[in-house]
């Protein structure tokens, strides 16, 4: 099972950030990080400070994810020179609910892969909530190790 990672247009650019900014600012509340009734105005704040110039920013790379000839899903990429090396960081990567489960999570990342390796880049690092099991499955099968943890405990 392959994808093909196509750069991202500027319409699905602006599809993108509709979705992505109510996903990440609920993501950001269920991980207890922000209060809900500040968490999409906090979370439009960080990506108009991510993308100062849209689709054209500098070191973000966006690609839709096709499967089949037909979009599947959303892949964004930091990439970035630090301690002497061309390194990459996955800012985001979703695939369409119906089309989870099939491997395809798996083959984006071996795509993500491929294209690092022939744009030079030495390793790719991830955030992963952790209460997405699912995610921290998958990216442990694929070799990611575990380099950070925050804690959190509630007082009442």
């Amino acid at each position: 099972m392959s994808v093909l990672l196509k750069p991202m247009s500027e319409k699905e650019f602006d599809e993108y950030l509709g979705h992505s900014l109510k996903k990440f600012a609920l993501e950001q509340v269920k991980a207890g990080n922000w209060k809900e009734e500040e968490a999409v105005q906090t979370a439009r704040a960080q990506f108009e400070q991510l993308f100062p110039e849209g689709l054209s920013t500098k070191e973000h790379i966006l690609f839709s994810v096709h499967h089949e000839g037909e979009p599947i899903g959303i892949l964004w990429v930091y990439i970035q020179d630090k301690n002497q090396e061309k390194q990459a960081f996955i800012y985001d990567i979703e695939l369409n609910e119906d089309q989870r489960g099939k491997g395809l999570g798996k083959a984006t990342m071996l795509a993500l892969e491929e294209y690092a390796k022939l744009e030079n880049i030495k390793q790719i690092r991830l955030h992963v909530f952790a209460h997405n099991q699912r995610a921290i499955a998958l990216y442990k099968k694929m070799g990611y190790e575990m380099t950070n943890h925050h804690m959190l405990k509630r007082l009442l």
